[in-house]
């Protein structure tokens, strides 16, 4: 499967891009960010790839532009038993490995073009996601999109829970697709 749009290309993970996503997830300016930091081996990585391919409860894509793969991207249902394609809520993951794509414009396209897939073609209500609270960038990435706190019960001080409605999306985002889609 690929997406493409805002221009760039999603192109669904195949077993020969694991070993540089594996790179990119273990290098500390990216698993930084991450909620779990471990070292991941080969043999997790391959392991990790086999068990996506049964999944149809996630996604897993490469971000490639122009030409050239940057990060990467996916989605996976927030509750136990659905599938994407009948999910009402859908938690978005992505990250850009390339230091000179990760905090320019080009940083929201593929997210526009993911949050795009979610809400138009699979139909899905909200998107929620979770931020270590001391990703100061990605909040406010995220704020960008539309993007609201929730009210969480939880005494997490760590991390912070976030949802998006498509209503709140589709208006917070038109200047930016506007910029991306020239």
């Amino acid at each position: 499967m690929e997406l493409s749009g805002y221009q760039v290309v999603l192109h669904e993970v195949t077993q020969s891009d694991i070993e540089l996503i594996r790179q990119w997830r273990n290098d500390p300016n990216v698993s930084q960010y991450m909620l779990c930091q471990d070292i991941i081996s080969q043999k997790q990585q391959l392991a990790w790839f086999k068990n996506i391919q049964l999944d149809t409860s996630q996604q897993h894509f490469v971000i490639h532009y122009k030409g050239l793969p940057i990060g990467v991207a996916n989605i996976r249902t927030c509750y136990q038993g659905e599938s994407l394609n009948t999910a009402r809520a859908i938690e978005p993951g992505l990250y850009i490995a390339n230091d000179k794509y990760r905090n320019n414009i080009l940083a929201f396209a593929p997210t526009l073009l993911l949050n795009d897939y979610c809400f138009e073609q699979l139909g899905c209500q909200e998107l929620k996601a979770i931020v270590k609270a001391d990703n100061t960038a990605a909040l406010n990435y995220n704020a960008k999109l539309g993007y609201q706190i929730e009210k969480s019960t939880e005494n997490q001080a760590d991390v912070i829970a976030i949802t998006l409605h498509k209503n709140d999306y589709q208006q917070r985002t038109v200047q930016l697709k506007a910029l991306l889609s020239r």
